[in-house]
């Protein structure tokens, strides 16, 4: 079967976050925010080939722990995940 999953993966609290400081800067000067508070991370699809649901969530947390994400510096969640 296969499956599909969306997973964003984000900096751990406390990690300096440059891109985001740099648009709640633009956000601040503009006059739009005084603070946003923005975080940036990063938003990925992916499609797994599994015998079940169990499996493919278990092949998807190891793609997610070894590929997609740095585990020291950032944390991820998976937001959506189906069989397709």
């Amino acid at each position: 079967m296969k499956y599909n999953a969306e997973v964003i993966a984000t900096l751990k609290q406390g990690v300096r976050d440059p891109q985001g400081s740099a648009i709640d800067t633009v956000l601040r000067r503009t006059g739009m925010e005084e603070n946003a508070g923005v975080n940036v991370g990063k938003y990925f699809t992916l499609a797994v080939t599994a015998e079940n649901d169990a499996e493919a969530r278990k092949k998807i947390e190891h793609i997610c722990q070894e590929v997609l994400s740095n585990p020291i510096l950032e944390s991820y969640k998976i937001e959506r995940f189906e069989r397709v």
